[in-house]
């Protein structure tokens, strides 16, 4: 009896650490001044697209729609997304990750309405795997 005890131990164990290292079923949220969230944490190999959906706050101005940025940890933008619809209120785009090469990558979207500039980013980077 206690010997099926220990292997149904160690099998929910080997379970529950094979499933709580797969983050791509946990999605990505932001900070900042505009609201979105990526639909993984990590991208494997198998993934086609990084998709990220959002909405703009009601007492910004979005007459010119937002832009959607992807950086690598250097800063510099691999891709963008423009928006560009009349009062958008609610996003969603998709970044094919098929030219994208594995590495730490964060997410930026950006609303300007005159001279003011809102911003909303990744809490934390997310990671393409090829």
């Amino acid at each position: 009896m206690k010997k099926i005890v220990m292997t149904l131990f160690t099998a929910a164990l080997l379970t529950f650490g094979i499933f709580s290292n797969s983050s791509e079923a946990l999605a990505m949220t932001s900070k900042g001044a505009i609201k979105f969230q990526t639909d993984a944490n990590t991208y494997s190999k198998h993934a086609t697209s990084i998709v990220v959906t959002g909405t703009v706050p009601s007492k910004y101005e979005v007459n010119w729609g937002v832009t959607v940025f992807l950086e690598n940890k250097k800063g510099d933008i691999v891709k963008y997304i423009d928006v560009n619809r009349h009062n958008v209120r609610n996003f969603k785009v998709s970044f094919l990750t098929k030219n994208i090469p594995a590495g730490k990558y964060d997410v930026q979207v950006a609303l300007t309405w005159g001279t003011q500039t809102h911003i909303g980013e990744l809490k934390h980077y997310i990671t393409v795997q090829h």
